[in-house]
């Protein structure tokens, strides 16, 4: 299924100007650092800026503005439209045109990934909507080729309507390297790599066409699904969505998040 993160954006006022661009591609992440969270950039999925850090180094030049930078990537996504992209790009294009990010110039804000916890690139999000059955040959595994086009031809003529749950997010989201944690005495844990599609402006009843003005970036995610359906006796019978779906741990994401532009 297509795996959705909705994060809830703040608007906030232009900081510095649209006229700069990257040197090269970044992805953005959170990342432990001394032992606190710090959101950073991620460049060649191998090397890690702290983009505080940076920003304090590049602010001491007067050539360039006073940028504050964000505290958590909650408020990153939520100011990266409106201004505080191009000061991210300062701080890639001064880490590369000056030597920065390897051999004796490294700069005292630049880590390898290696060295650092990675964290879940949102903690947490506001939201967690995912698509069930998305792919059509996942509503048919293990079926004959007769059943699997009928199937598909199904699922094609009722794309309108997707079966859509939700997954908590404190707890239940975890970072790249993190332990999954089985439930005791469940026996049926299976799980399945997604797309996930970073939402970072907010709205309501958005056009098709204009759906992909409201993206901030793409991520991968994993949906870890208990199987074993509710106990005997109580209310009901067969799945539940929620239980199956929401055990602590059951939500990985990342290790990073794309900006769409790249």
């Amino acid at each position: 299924g297509l795996f959705v993160a909705l994060v809830c954006a703040v608007p906030a006022s232009a900081q510095t100007g649209p006229g700069v661009t990257p040197v090269e591609p970044f992805k953005v992440g959170t990342f432990d650092i001394h032992g606190v969270p710090h959101v950073a950039l991620v460049l060649r999925d191998s090397l890690v800026i702290d983009i505080e850090a940076a920003n304090m180094a590049l602010a001491s030049n007067p050539d360039y503005a006073t940028v504050p930078m964000p505290k958590d990537m909650l408020e990153l996504i939520g100011r990266y439209e409106y201004g505080l992209r191009y000061r991210l790009y300062e701080i890639v294009n001064d880490a590369v045109n000056n030597n920065r990010l390897t051999g004796s110039g490294r700069a005292s804000f630049v880590y390898d990934v290696a060295e650092l916890r990675t964290r879940p690139p949102i903690m947490y999000p506001g939201k967690i909507m995912n698509a069930a059955v998305n792919f059509y040959t996942h509503a048919c595994e293990g079926c004959t080729e007769e059943e699997l086009q009928a199937r598909t031809q199904e699922r094609q003529e009722n794309r309108g309507v997707p079966y859509l749950f939700l997954k908590p997010s404190r707890g239940v989201v975890i970072g790249s390297g993190d332990d999954i944690v089985m439930p005791y005495g469940r026996d049926r844990i299976e799980w399945e790599v997604e797309m996930a599609i970073v939402f970072g402006r907010t709205g309501k009843y958005i056009s098709a066409s204009r759906a992909y003005d409201h993206v901030f970036g793409y991520m991968v995610a994993m949906d870890i699904s208990d199987r074993g359906g509710r106990p005997p006796g109580g209310y009901g019978s067969g799945s539940d969505w929620f239980v199956g779906k929401g055990h602590d741990t059951f939500a990985p994401q990342g290790p990073w998040i794309v900006p769409k532009e790249f």
